[in-house]
């Protein structure tokens, strides 16, 4: 009986330590109860995770193959365009020519038409 007085009074007057360590104690029985619900949790969170991370690499690579088309399709687009272009170039060319030789036989003798013709036709000037 007197040992239950002792600790009585050591109680009283070391309340806050007493507390401390029914507190610490109640924790340890509840966080011990629920800690394999947060390891649960915890796995589920980590497998979402990492079927989200997978479902951006295979969208990532998706997008890498779309654009990889794209670019080809733009090297061949511009090889196409490019193609034309020389073709349509040789073309004038020779229509130019032919312009020329038509201005330079119509105007036989006299350069200052001949120069004034091509002139007009292709828009720049002489310096003669």
């Amino acid at each position: 009986m007197i040992q239950l007085r002792i600790a009585w009074l050591w109680i009283k007057k070391n309340w806050k330590a007493t507390s401390l360590v029914v507190w610490s104690v109640f924790v340890w029985f509840i966080s011990k109860k629920n800690s394999q619900g947060a390891i649960d949790a915890m796995n589920a969170n980590k497998e979402s995770y990492e079927s989200q991370i997978k479902s951006l690499k295979e969208q990532h690579k998706v997008e890498v193959q779309k654009r990889e088309e794209l670019h080809l399709k733009y090297r061949e687009t511009l090889a196409k365009i490019e193609e034309k272009y020389n073709k349509k170039e040789e073309e004038l060319s020779k229509k130019q020519k032919e312009k020329v030789k038509q201005i330079v036989k119509q105007a036989k003798e006299q350069p200052d038409e001949i120069n004034k013709k091509i002139e007009n036709l292709f828009g720049f000037t002489s310096d003669s």
